[in-house]
């Protein structure tokens, strides 16, 4: 029994190899927004820094953990969004790590009522690597299970890392409530492995995202973003994801009672069998905070596919972000989206 159970960590281990084609994920793409599409560079009421923690298959020996930190600046007199993010992703019992640094730029162009546009573009690297301290090789086993003794294998000789470019794109059009996004990540497709193994190359990642905001208390406050006002909305999104031979679609709502918000989101496209089994894959609720520029986030991924959650764990994320106040000459240009991202605060 044992030895079977060394013998599924191997599985695992290979199997963490074989899924590192597709990216990691974040069931709070709202409040991770320069992950999918440079476009949202800016895009806040405010100057922000965000900080994004993801764990997941907590139920095994090593989890899988992804921390990202970023920040965006709106550049007025340019009508320019700028961005930074630095994330990191570490998979499975060998820790096979990713770091990804990348910049976004985006640019402003106001259409006719109240509507606007932003194209977007991103550069940065990825450095990817592993570390095989705790794996186990076929020649630390024989007849009588693990022999104890160190491997010989040849990879442990080598230096398993690869530094790589990442180039994306991306654009926005949006008013006061609707938004429509789509970012297109990875556009070089670059080669992932670190002896440059052919066919390993990085698929492009495709991200749709749209939404609308419905305003309830309108009647009762004329203007609701004014200071001392409470905002009470409904905000149902969409947000679709293509990468290689995998998709997965989020849609749901949240729900705005300033200053709480709960959201509800399904994940799945039951319509796409996955090996002849209906594509059912969590329930995602949401729960969040925001007071005088801080916001705090939580959300938990119950499975509801085959997998089960007690065989998986689940996944927990959280997210921080603080909003600087900066105060802005133009107030008629439209710069913020309407999309969840939780950015107003300054009662």
């Amino acid at each position: 029994m044992k030895i079977m159970s060394r013998l599924g960590v191997v599985l695992l281990f290979f199997n963490t190899f074989l899924l590192s084609a597709q990216d990691v994920q974040f069931s709070q793409y709202y409040n991770s927004t320069l992950y999918s599409n440079p476009a949202f560079a800016g895009t806040g009421e405010n100057t922000r820094i965000g900080l994004n923690y993801r764990t997941q298959w907590t139920n095994v020996a090593k989890p899988y953990t992804t921390f990202a930190l970023w920040g965006d600046h709106m550049i007025e007199s340019a009508r320019s969004g700028v961005g930074l993010m630095i994330l990191r992703d570490a998979q499975g019992q060998t820790r096979t790590n990713s770091t990804m640094v990348s910049a976004s730029y985006s640019y402003l162009v106001p259409l006719d009522n109240g509507w606007a546009f932003r194209p977007g573009l991103q550069a940065g690297f990825i450095v990817r690597s592993a570390n095989y301290t705790n794996a186990l090789f076929g020649d630390q086993l024989d007849n009588n299970g693990i022999t104890g003794n160190p491997s010989t294998d040849p990879i442990l000789q080598s230096d398993p890392s690869k530094i790589f470019p990442d180039i994306g794109a991306g654009g926005l059009i949006y008013n006061s409530n609707f938004w429509f996004g789509a970012g297109f990540n990875h556009m070089n497709t670059p080669n992932q492995t670190y002896n440059n193994v052919s066919g390993y190359n990085l698929p492009m990642r495709i991200n749709l995202q749209t939404g609308y905001k419905i305003i309830l208390n309108r009647s009762r406050y004329r203007n609701y973003r004014a200071p001392g006002s409470k905002e009470i909305s409904l905000t149902p999104t969409l947000n679709f994801k293509n990468q290689g031979p995998n998709n997965q679609l989020d849609i749901g709502f949240y729900y705005t009672y300033d200053p709480i918000m709960l959201g509800l989101w399904y994940r799945g496209i039951p319509l796409l069998e996955n090996h002849g089994k209906p594509n059912n894959e969590a329930l995602i609720p949401m729960i969040g905070f925001i007071q005088k520029g801080w916001t705090i986030t939580y959300s938990y991924d119950y499975t509801i596919s085959s997998l089960t959650t007690k065989q998986s764990g689940g996944a927990h994320e959280i997210s921080l972000i603080y909003e600087f106040k900066v105060p802005y000459k133009n107030s008629g240009v439209q710069r913020r989206i309407p999309c969840p991202n939780f950015s107003r605060s300054y009662q």
